[in-house]
């Protein structure tokens, strides 16, 4: 049995803090060898892929069916929606990223040569992803695509993403307690000193298996772990701040890869090795 090791006081999951009374988990998807990153396009269709299978599913909003988006994806990891519409990739079995017209399904490598886990895309195109491999986090330029390196870690870098007013970019330490803020300056590029951002629980064997992750309109992080999804206050908030919120994994799945709330804050999405589930979050959830 893994005992928890936690750095904040730990509230664990209460019907009234996250989800809607008498809500209970939905089955998305089912059936797959390793479900992982999330998007929404721009109509609120919902995107996610299954990595070893190659696959990327379009799930329709109004229908509710999925249908396989591309069946050689490159072993696509993290995905996230650029400002040209186009949803961008991890692809580490194409070593690229690349990028998928919504309207042709035509994928396009705008970057080759590195591995990569997961990706962020800044409002004025920049990208940053992480490459776990080589304990790197790249960048590539908006509209060139042009690479370099952005950060050289000495741990393994999984989840990515972006502060709120998208001057920090946020990298998870996958094996630790910590997700790391590194200040986003001039021209898009990484300025500064890397700070602690957030800080998560752990088990007792201290993999916290940090992953998926998003920032919540109140500043907290929702995040994917070894323990199942958590909710964390930043750092810099302070002991008065909101309690650290574990979600385990419903009925002994293995840890959460990633999660992610609907553009519309009605849902949390939650992916694990099978499959993918939601449910029906509490009215006004994460919200200022």
């Amino acid at each position: 049995m893994l005992f928890i090791t936690l750095f904040l006081p730990t509230v664990l999951l209460s019907q009234d803090l996250v989800f809607a009374k008498d809500s209970e988990w939905e089955v998305v998807s089912e059936g797959h060898q390793f479900a992982e990153g999330m998007a929404w396009d721009a109509e609120g269709n919902f995107f996610f892929t299954d990595v070893p299978r190659n696959q990327l599913f379009r799930v329709d909003k109004k229908t509710g069916e999925k249908t396989l988006f591309d069946g050689a994806s490159g072993r696509t990891n993290g995905i996230a929606f650029g400002p040209d519409g186009r949803i961008y990739g991890c692809s580490s079995g194409d070593q690229a990223i690349n990028a998928w017209d919504l309207k042709t399904g035509k994928k396009t490598a705008v970057n080759t040569g590195t591995l990569s886990n997961d990706i962020a895309i800044l409002d004025d195109g920049t990208i940053f992803y992480t490459d776990p491999n080589s304990k790197l986090v790249w960048r590539l330029a908006a509209g060139s695509f042009d690479r370099n390196k952005a950060a050289t870690l000495p741990w393994k870098p999984n989840g990515i993403a972006l502060s709120l007013d998208q001057k920090t970019l946020l990298v998870a330490e996958f094996d630790s307690d910590t997700i790391h803020g590194f200040p986003i300056g001039e021209h898009s590029k990484l300025n500064g000193t890397s700070f602690p951002a957030y800080k998560l629980g752990m088990p007792s064997d201290k993999l916290a298996r940090l992953d998926g992750m998003v920032v919540l309109a109140d500043g907290r992080l929702l995040s994917g772990t070894a323990l199942g999804a958590q909710i964390a206050p930043p750092v810099h908030a302070g002991s008065g701040a909101a309690p650290l919120i574990i979600i385990p994994s419903p009925d002994g799945r293995p840890r959460c890869n990633y999660a992610r709330i609907s553009p519309d804050n009605q849902w949390m999405y939650t992916a694990y090795r099978d499959d993918l589930l939601r449910r029906r979050l509490v009215a006004g959830f994460g919200q200022p």
